[in-house]
């Protein structure tokens, strides 16, 4: 799991503090203070810990200068604790606070992080995956220039794979089970809906198969001239010409009444 910390300028005093300061408890401690051991302990990996500081800053000090920032850690160790939907909802009431620019955009970053971790594999329901597509893409088009964008741009085109490949190996099973009119149903929708995807030109040429499977030739035809013209490189080009011939000879014997 890649751990996200960094000394953003709303963590500068922070940081002073930890520089500064003993690691003695005391007796009763300010909210700066309280923010410095929930600090260390965050930074020792004792999340736990360093909640119940962080809490404290919220019930006691929840209009002083750290406030905010304690509730960003206590998010952070939610999530290094990976307890993503615990995290999600105090990121989520960052992002709702109005808190500042950075601290909002990391939170925002963070908030859909959750989500990619929760995303499942293949096999499984992709419910989180879809959530955390639209957690990604939203975050990219709030804060375009943050230096994460890049990096979220490419788990969304992982995410998006990861479905498309789910439908595509669904459709699979039921044309090897002999089910075209079902297999037609899930390589259209990796056809329609993830035509940017690796997948895409597999699922045309199952798409193809599917027909041709079902006697369908006219649309046959119409389908694999438009995947000629979209994956002109594909592997399955081969295969694809053969059958929208298959599916004109078929066509044509089924005219002369063979």
């Amino acid at each position: 799991m890649t751990s996200f910390f960094r000394i953003a300028p709303f963590l500068l005093t922070a940081a002073v503090l930890l520089a500064c300061s003993s690691s003695d408890v005391p007796e009763n401690p300010t909210a700066e203070e309280q923010f410095r051991l929930g600090l260390e302990e965050y930074l020792d990996e004792n999340y736990l810990e360093a909640v119940q500081h962080f809490e404290i800053i919220r019930l006691q000090f929840p209009g002083s200068s750290v406030a905010d920032s304690s509730r960003y850690y206590t998010a952070l160790c939610r999530y290094q604790r990976e307890e993503y939907l615990m995290a999600s909802y105090e990121f989520n009431q960052i992002i709702q606070s109005g808190a500042s620019r950075q601290l909002m955009a990391d939170s925002y970053y963070q908030f859909a992080q959750c989500y990619y971790q929760l995303a499942p594999k293949v096999q499984l329901d992709q419910t989180y995956s879809m959530r955390a597509i639209d957690a990604l893409q939203n975050f990219v088009e709030a804060y375009p220039s943050h230096q994460k964008a890049q990096e979220v741009e490419k788990q969304v085109i992982e995410l998006v794979n990861r479905l498309a490949e789910k439908e595509y190996n669904t459709a699979i099973l039921y044309e090897k089970m002999e089910v075209p009119g079902s297999a037609l149903i899930y390589f259209g929708t990796v056809v329609d809906r993830y035509y940017s995807t690796d997948y895409a030109d597999d699922a045309f040429a199952g798409k193809v198969r599917s027909l041709l499977a079902l006697k369908r030739y006219d649309e046959v035809g119409a389908v694999a001239k438009d995947f000629l013209e979209k994956h002109p490189e594909s592997e399955y080009r081969e295969e694809v010409r053969e059958n929208a011939d298959k599916a004109a000879t078929f066509a044509l014997d089924v005219g002369k009444g063979k």
